[in-house]
């Protein structure tokens, strides 16, 4: 079963996907090339993670068109900001030597070594969002969204952007 997200680029969201933390190297590589052969379409993975290369090249060497597999990857709190956010896509999108990536997500609302509660994490986090903005009004993600936000940081990014 898939579900269909909006938008041009669109495609079927399969509804079962294999992630990667804590996959390093090449049983990252081998993890993801058995997961696509097995039938999962969707691979999960974040700068944080330190795999993105190896996932890149399990989903390019893999028999599987790219147009069927749905990648996902995170910017990390290390890389908020309108300006940090945006190179981290780009890396990103260069690690998994990919052309596209269909998910991309701000890892989580609050940024490195800032205090929790620091209006800086608001303010970065609406760069992060411009950033994400940019990148899929150039084609470099289809689809932009957040991960481990409260509805207090949606609340407020809804507000301020």
């Amino acid at each position: 079963m898939d579900t269909k997200l909006g938008g041009p680029g669109s495609k079927p969201l399969p509804v079962i996907g294999f992630g990667t933390f804590g996959l390093k190297g090449d049983e990252c590589r081998k993890a993801v090339s058995i997961a696509l052969r097995v039938g999962y379409r969707l691979i999960d993975t974040a700068s944080v993670y330190r795999n993105e290369e190896e996932v890149g090249i399990a989903v390019r060497e893999s028999r599987v068109k790219r147009n069927d597999i749905f990648i996902t990857s995170k910017i990390s709190p290390g890389e908020q900001g309108e300006d940090l956010a945006y190179e981290a896509i780009q890396r990103s999108l260069s690690k998994l030597g990919l052309e596209y990536i269909d998910l991309m997500l701000i890892h989580w609302p609050g940024a490195k070594k800032v205090p929790p509660q620091s209006e800086k994490n608001r303010i970065l986090r609406v760069g992060s969002w411009a950033a994400l903005v940019r990148a899929q009004a150039e084609g470099l993600v289809i689809h932009i969204g957040v991960s481990n936000f409260l509805p207090r940081h949606l609340l407020q990014l809804e507000e301020d952007f």
